[in-house]
Parts: C-alpha cells; sequence; structure tokens
C-alpha cells in the first residue's frame, strides 16, 4: 500500500513541485525556456505558458475537489465518468486554449494565487479529517479519506509509474 502522505509532506510536496514550475517560468522569461518533457496536448508544441495554464486548472479542481470534499460533498471530479481519456484531453486541450487567450502575466498570476490557495488549503484541513471516513465514495483504490482523495486527485495524469504523487509540474518538467 502507497504511503497517503500526512499533511505537513503532501504540503512540502507541492511546494516543492511548484516551485520547479517557478524555476521554469523565470528561465522561460530570461530566455532560457525549460524543455518539456511530456505534452499533454500531443502532437501540438507546448510552451511554458502552456504548462502553466495546464498545472493551474487541474489545481483548480484539486482546490474544489478539496473544499467539496471538507464540506461532505462529492466533486464532480471524483466521479469516474470523468475519468476517461477522452475527457482528460478535453479538458486539457480546453484549458489551454482558454489560457492562450490570456495575457502571460495574468497566466503567471493565476498559477502563483492558486498555487498558494491549494498549497494552504492542503495545510489547513483539521487534521482529524485526514484519515476520517467520507460521507461519499471516490472512484480510486485509495483509502476512502480526505488523505486518500487527496493522493487520488494529486497524482500526475503523466506519471506511468503511479509514483510521483503531489508532483504535477515535475513530471512534464521531467524531473
Amino acid at each position: 500500500m502507497p504511503d497517503y502522505m500526512d499533511q505537513d509532506t503532501a504540503c512540502q510536496a507541492l511546494t516543492t513541485d511548484r516551485d520547479h514550475l517557478l524555476a521554469a517560468i523565470e528561465a522561460d522569461l530570461g530566455g532560457t525556456p525549460p524543455e518539456i518533457h511530456h505534452n499533454p496536448l500531443r502532437p501540438e508544441p507546448i510552451t511554458v505558458t502552456d504548462l502553466v495554464v495546464h498545472v493551474s486548472m487541474w489545481d483548480e479542481i484539486v482546490l474544489a475537489v478539496l473544499t467539496e470534499a471538507q464540506a461532505g460533498r462529492a466533486h464532480w471530479y471524483v466521479d469516474s465518468r470523468w475519468e476517461t481519456r477522452d475527457c482528460g484531453r478535453a479538458l486539457n486541450a480546453g484549458g489551454v486554449a482558454a489560457g492562450r487567450l490570456l495575457p502571460p502575466e495574468l497566466v503567471r498570476d493565476r498559477f502563483r494565487t492558486v498555487r498558494d490557495a491549494l498549497i494552504t488549503a492542503t495545510a489547513s484541513v483539521d487534521p482529524g479529517l485526514w484519515h476520517k471516513d467520507l460521507p461519499f465514495r471516490h472512484s480510486g483504490e485509495e483509502p476512502q479519506t480526505l488523505a486518500g482523495l487527496c493522493y487520488k486527485v494529486n497524482m500526475p495524469e503523466a506519471d506511468p509509474t503511479q509514483s510521483k504523487v503531489y508532483q504535477h509540474a515535475s513530471v512534464h518538467l521531467g524531473l
């Protein structure tokens, strides 16, 4: 059984991972964009800005899943009907296409805001709720607890090893 992480470890993993994306943003702004190893839109090319939009979109979904779970409700994303390759591709393509319509500085600001909100929300979960049974079922094999749900929704779709939980940006950056 995998380690579902305590809140502090999860927050540290999120922080470290999103700091890798902040470094990629800075490198891109400095004229040396990093290589992106996994393109969620393949075969279409992806930029650092596209990756920032992609990670931000998923972080917003994860934040909503966490918020709803703490209120005792299942978010639409934990319904197995959304866990198809077609749905994932549609969300990725639509999210990145919408982000391309925005000025890059707004995309970066969105990322920073969502990054901070997700880390703060994860850290703010009542520790008594972290391993408590959820009042609904999520679609994964993980424990039906908030820790298990967070593990499930923070597993990057691009990670074939299923071992890089809370490392979404790092998977795409090949770290």
